[in-house]
């Protein structure tokens, strides 16, 4: 844990790292266009975050929060988060 916390500290301040950013989206996302995978999804996926995106002439889908392309999550995060730039490379 220590380790985890030295390392989030002193990599730059204005960096996210992918799981951030999806966990951002996740706690911004309204509950009624966030969920859970149920009963449709197959049985390993069920359980998982789900989240509705924009899918271009699909329409709007429902797709796994951890599936979500790096275009996907620069539209879902807000203005002054989008072009951050990866932890990793930091």
């Amino acid at each position: 844990m220590k380790q985890a916390i030295i390392e989030r500290e002193s990599r730059p301040v204005k960096a996210m790292t992918r799981e951030e950013r999806l966990e951002h989206i996740w706690s911004s996302t309204h509950d009624d266009y966030r969920g859970y995978a149920g009963e449709r999804w197959a049985e390993h996926l069920r359980g998982e975050r789900t989240v509705l995106v924009y899918g271009g002439q699909r329409g709007t889908v429902l797709k796994l929060l951890d599936q979500l392309t790096g275009a996907e999550i620069a539209v879902k995060l807000p203005v002054h988060l989008r072009y951050l730039p990866d932890a990793i490379a930091a």
